[in-house]
């Protein structure tokens, strides 16, 4: 063997037994708060932007001079406390931030062991206790804890000094994909135990049929070098969640004699009839483990657990020997105002969106959270995947000394969460190639903890090559961003169960694939589910380099005038949610795809004569009979509701079932517009579900009957069309209109365009300039202007003019068009378009559009709502009548299904657009908003990949539609008053932000 190898082999051993490095020990519960004392709080610091002390390096003596050093906030990030400014992913400077404290130990934990906890530090540290040194640690987010027993003073007052650096060995690996900010960033705690303690518990659970086992596993220390005495006991008590006595055993030593500083004790018991924790009945039993001498109780340690087991068979993932699907998302420990210092208050509003999400998984991107989160997840029912920490510095990843930085991370991350219930998997890494010592770090893991898998997380090309050779130990397959089709091949070849770690990108406001990859994976046992990438975005809240207008493109979202939530560019902005936490439009579509109810599209049946609706439901629960669900159904009549009642449900997990509504329509309609509305509740009362059903009647094609007025004669004079309802002025040579109402309100400023786009994205933006397989070529102008009109073939009641639309580019492309007004003498003006497409571009969406003035800020509209609805986003939106301003946050965007849809100020002037189940496109420009009739819709953008149904040109197919205007004075007719209400009324808008992305 090679001296280099040994030398490797030494220093690894002396890194996982070292007591001086590795102080691991439990630190006290609630049973012995009085031993714990948190010194958060404002420390002394001092920031140099370098990796020399210099005058400083003595800084760590008692006596040294801090007088002129400044407060800091502990935990906290010095970047955003005015020391230096933050940087997004792995360019970090190398800079030193200097720490002093002062604390007072308890006189009663004299003669014990004192301990010091951090339970995380950016990048690395060194620790000094009244000017000696102490130790060093060097993993961002993983828990460190010092025996400081040999330097402190007992009852007075002793310093505490903290070095951290940037630089450490492996700082790379702490740089993956967020804000790479610095300091002492979690709790540090100072706490004390018996002399003779309890250093480390293990808890197994194994459940069969009715019955449970729990495996207890203890190790005993005695501090300060002594031998164990050896009179010890150690007794267990289990309690219900309701404190009461369940179970209370003696754990046996497993030492022959005692003969060391250290002896395990263990203990195996049966349960009968346990209940079992899921993130469905996330039921926790508290254990009570008491250390005794001589019948002296010595030591108390309680640890709230969850009786489960995971395991993996047959290529399925299961939890209590059921098949479970992951309805996750990617979450990181980041705040817009704490930074790397998430509070609990903070993790709490994270878990409930969650929650109201449907979201049951979380993978933990990139780094072991704050150890508060998990205990919360394990209260609140989520499953985590948990990361050991090596993002980035693939660099090292192929150098034999960089093996022990990572046994040395897996070993803390798995040794403090060990014992968390929702836990289910340990992810080694994050997307990096699989090296020798990455291969020996997995293992390391499985050796740690063999009742949960462990998992490689790859990027496609590396995943591609992973499955050609598996390593053997490996539990769990975990590809990020597969296609549909991938997925579909790779359940025919994969072994083991797959985990989509990232999927469906969120980058700014487009997610397009969604739906399809989640239904992919819920209809395939071996496809254990996955989690979106991402959350909320990666923002931290900081003041604008520059102003900006409204009116200006933003890769932001703007607080105020002045202050932005900086995402690094768009390194950050692919959350579900915005930084703040406001949910985007991204969030919605995840309730709705995520529901572990679902209500099928195409299974409502309707018995006339019954009056009987049929509706099929689909339980996805892994472990909930639906009779703990509420079924609500209420029937409406345009606005009004006609009819409701209840449902009793009762269907196992993974089953269907059919329901049947007892609807009772009336005998003679008075709506033109009906539709059935189901929304499902759980135990807390939560609305988590909801689905609409259009019914169709044959009062609907009598609406337009129902608004006309036979006195509004149109008149032709010249370029005008006007009647007692509006005033219609064209123009021969541009082909552009104009439209008032006869109050001299503008309705329509400009137009009409030939649609070929959408206004650019985030996503779209980024699909545009990566270099990949995937080439595409769309209009940079998304409205196309009139070059010219050729004729115009009007006469008193019809006005027909061709055009020929030309991109705003060099391209030869173009499109033939034929636009028709036809103007009746019931106070309507129907449009038909004809547009033939010479082009090689492909579009986003084709069809017409209009530019009207923001003035018309009332949007009001029947049809599928009152979310955007693209393809691929069929869940999101449901049918209703629904009113939104133009300034409201969910505002932009297209409609589906629209049969009427109404733009007004709030006085009424406006018009409506009448038509059969449209698609129509709002958006905000600074001219005014653009509104539009679309024949053809692609889905959203994902990062870097295209929409699947991009609308090729080159086919030559005509692009043609039709639809109606009716223009509205300040008096409606009554048909639209009846279905909209007060048409006087402003919607309030939902307008979180000065000024957004994508908006």
């Amino acid at each position: 063997m090679k001296l280099i190898s040994i030398h490797i082999i030494f220093i690894l051993w002396l890194l996982l037994t070292s007591n001086s490095l590795f102080a691991q020990v439990l630190m006290p519960t609630s049973a012995d708060k009085h031993d714990r004392v948190l010194l958060n709080g404002l420390w002394k610091f001092k920031y140099i932007p370098s990796g020399q002390t210099c005058a400083d390096s003595l800084f760590y003596q008692p006596g040294f001079d801090i007088s002129a050093w400044s407060n800091i906030k502990t935990p906290g990030n010095w970047e955003l406390q005015g020391f230096d400014e933050p940087v997004y992913g792995k360019n970090v400077k190398k800079a030193t931030g200097l720490y002093r404290t002062d604390f007072v130990v308890p006189t009663g934990w004299k003669n014990n062991p004192v301990y010091l906890c951090f339970d995380g530090v950016s990048f690395g540290y060194s620790v000094w206790v009244n000017g000696k040194y102490v130790g060093e640690y060097a993993s961002s987010f993983n828990r460190q804890t010092f025996d400081i027993s040999a330097f402190v003073s007992i009852g007075k007052t002793n310093t505490l000094a903290v070095k951290v650096i940037t630089h450490p060995k492996g700082w790379e690996f702490d740089t993956n994909d967020d804000w790479s900010l610095s300091g002492i960033i979690r709790d540090v705690t100072l706490f004390s135990l018996p002399t003779v303690h309890i250093k480390d518990l293990v808890v197994k659970t194994f459940v069969e049929n009715k019955k449970a086992t729990i495996a207890l596993n203890t190790l005993i220390e005695q501090n300060f070098g002594k031998v164990l005495p050896k009179n010890l006991k150690l007794s267990a008590r289990l309690l219900n969640a309701n404190g009461k006595l369940i179970k209370e055993f003696t754990l046996t030593s497993t030492s022959t004699k005692y003969s060391s500083d250290t002896a395990s004790f263990s203990q195996s018991v049966n349960l009968e009839n346990p209940i079992r924790w899921t993130a469905e009945t996330p039921y926790l039993y508290t254990l009570c483990v008491t250390l005794k001498r001589n019948n002296t109780e010595i030591q108390q340690y309680n640890e709230r657990i969850g009786i489960r087991e995971v395991s993996w068979s047959d290529g399925i993932l299961k939890l209590n020997g059921r098949p479970i699907k992951l309805r996750g998302i990617n979450h990181p420990d980041i705040s817009p105002v704490n930074g790397r210092c998430i509070t609990e208050a903070e993790m709490l509003t994270d878990l409930k969106l969650m929650q109201k999400a449907n979201i049951n998984f979380i993978r933990i991107a990139h780094y072991p959270p704050h150890a508060r989160f998990l205990e919360l997840c394990d209260s609140m029912g989520f499953y985590v995947m948990n990361e050991v920490p090596y993002g980035f510095g693939e660099e090292h990843l192929k150098k034999s000394s960089y093996l022990p930085v990572l046994m040395q991370r897996a070993k803390a991350t798995v040794w403090r969460d060990k014992n968390r219930p929702c836990i289910i998997a340990w992810s080694v890494g994050n997307e990096n190639p699989i090296t020798e010592i990455g291969l020996k770090t997995g293992r390391y893991v499985k050796k740690l903890d063999n009742t949960r898998p462990y998992c490689f997380p790859q990027y496609p090309s590396e995943f591609e090559k992973m499955i050609q050779n598996l390593p053997d130990s490996l539990d769990v397959l975990d590809d990020h961003y597969a296609t549909v089709s991938d997925l579909r091949r790779y359940v025919t070849t994969i072994d083991r169960p797959l985990i989509l770690g990232e999927y469906a990108h969120s980058l700014g406001l487009d997610f397009n694939s969604m739906q399809d990859v989640y239904e992919t994976m819920y209809a395939h046992p071996k496809l254990a589910g996955g989690a979106v990438w991402s959350f909320m975005d990666q923002g931290i809240l900081r003041k604008a380099t520059q102003k900006i207008s409204k009116n200006e493109y933003t890769q932001y979202a703007w607080a105020n005038s002045d202050s932005i939530y900086d995402t690094g560019g768009n390194q950050g902005a692919d959350g579900v949610v915005y930084a703040n936490r406001i949910p985007q439009v991204d969030y919605w579509q995840v309730r709705k795809v995520y529901s572990p109810v679902i209500a099928l599209d195409d299974t409502l049946k309707y018995k006339s004569g019954k009056q009987i609706f049929k509706v099929k439901l689909v339980n996805r629960y892994d472990f909930t009979n639906l009779s703990e669900v509420r079924c609500k159904w209420e029937m409406f009549a345009g606005q009004k509701s006609v009819s409701l009642g209840t449902i009793p449900l009762d269907c196992m997990p993974h089953d269907t079932l059919h329901i049947n509504i007892p609807v009772v329509l009336p005998s003679q309609a008075t709506s033109p517009f009906y539709y059935l509305k189901l929304s499902f509740e759980d135990k807390t009362n939560y609305n988590f579900y909801e689905k609409s059903y259009s019914i169709q009647t044959q009062e609907r094609s009598l609406l337009l009957g129902s608004i006309a007025d036979k006195s509004a004669i149109p008149v032709k004079k010249g370029n005008i069309i006007e009647s007692d309802k509006y005033r219609f002025e064209f123009s021969i040579d541009s082909g552009s209109i104009q439209l008032k109402n006869i109050g001299g309100n503008l309705l329509i400023a400009a137009g009409p365009f030939a649609r070929t786009g959408r206004k650019p994205s985030i996503s779209q933006n980024a699909a545009v300039s990566k270099k990949n397989n995937e080439h595409h070529t769309i209009f940079n102008q998304f409205l196309l202007k009139c070059s010219e009109s050729m004729q115009n073939n009007g006469d008193d009641l019809q006005l027909t003019i061709d055009y020929k639309f030309m991109p705003d580019t060099l391209s030869e492309s173009f499109i033939l068009g034929k636009v028709t007004y036809h103007f009746s003498d019931s106070g309507f003006i129907k449009v038909i378009y004809s547009f033939t497409p010479k082009a090689k571009e492909e579009a986003l969406e084709t069809g017409i559009s209009f530019l009207i003035p923001a003035s018309l800020s009332e949007f009001r509209w029947i049809g599928k709502g009152p979310y955007e609805a693209y393809p691929g986003k069929d869940r999101l939106s449901e049918f209703g009548i629904y009113h939104m301003n133009s300034k409201d946050l969910y505002f932009a965007g297209n409609r589906r299904d629209v049969e009427c849809a109404v733009f007004s100020d709030n006085k009424g002037n406006g018009f409506a657009i009448i038509a059969d189940k449209a698609n129509i496109a709002v958006e905000r420009t600074h001219e005014g908003l653009v509104v539009s009739h679309n024949m053809h819709v692609s889905g959203r953008f994902n990062k870097y990949k295209w929409p699947d149904d991009l609308y090729a040109f080159s086919d030559g197919n005509a692009i043609r539609g039709s639809f109606t205007i009716v223009p509205l004075k300040t008096a409606w007719p009554k048909i639209l008053k009846a279905l909209f209400g007060k048409y006087k009324k402003s919607a309030t808008p939902f307008q979180p932000f000065y000024h957004s992305y994508d908006q």
